[in-house]
């Protein structure tokens, strides 16, 4: 199904805005991204600690030249949710050809919004965003949570391997 989507457009959602997000949402990507990593049953708190500083400084730099791309939703109650872009290098290959390959991540909903349309909201950006600048193909991780909203957009699960070398 390549880059098409079964769905068009998030669902409604009463009050909900989205906006690219900037250095200055930084807190904010690294609570979502926190509340992500524990939604998935990370509970460590010095774990998570230690995360969140690695991020912080990572997300920074990568917006700074403008490799991650984010998107806040809020609404007059304050943050409901967001996600990113990162435009991770990849190798050359046969299809779809080029080096950068867009990866989405980090995609978080506060509880209070949950089931309301705030990822599809960022889903539609990120497809939208994509799309304009002429990539084939949009690659993510989904969590048990999201699975369901990702096969309803068209995403088809792959098979990754992986060797934990230490």
């Amino acid at each position: 199904m390549g880059m098409e989507t079964k769905r068009t457009e998030a669902k409604p959602g009463v009050g909900l805005r989205v906006r690219r997000a900037t250095l200055r949402d930084l807190e904010r990507l690294t609570h979502q991204r926190r509340g992500m990593w524990e939604d998935m049953g990370v509970k460590d708190s010095g774990l998570l600690d230690v995360a969140d500083r690695d991020y912080k400084r990572w997300v920074r730099a990568e917006m700074a030249k403008g490799r991650v791309i984010g998107w806040i939703v809020e609404t007059c109650e304050g943050l409901a949710g967001g996600g990113c872009l990162w435009l991770r290098p990849s190798q050359p290959r046969p299809k779809p050809r080029g080096t950068i390959e867009p990866y989405l991540f980090s995609m978080f909903t506060e509880p209070k919004f949950r089931g309301k349309g705030v990822a599809s909201r960022i889903l539609d950006q990120a497809i939208k965003w994509c799309r304009r600048r002429g990539y084939k193909r949009l690659l993510l991780h989904a969590s048990t949570k999201g699975r369901r909203l990702y096969k309803e957009y068209g995403f088809e699960r792959t098979w990754e391997m992986r060797l934990e070398l230490g």
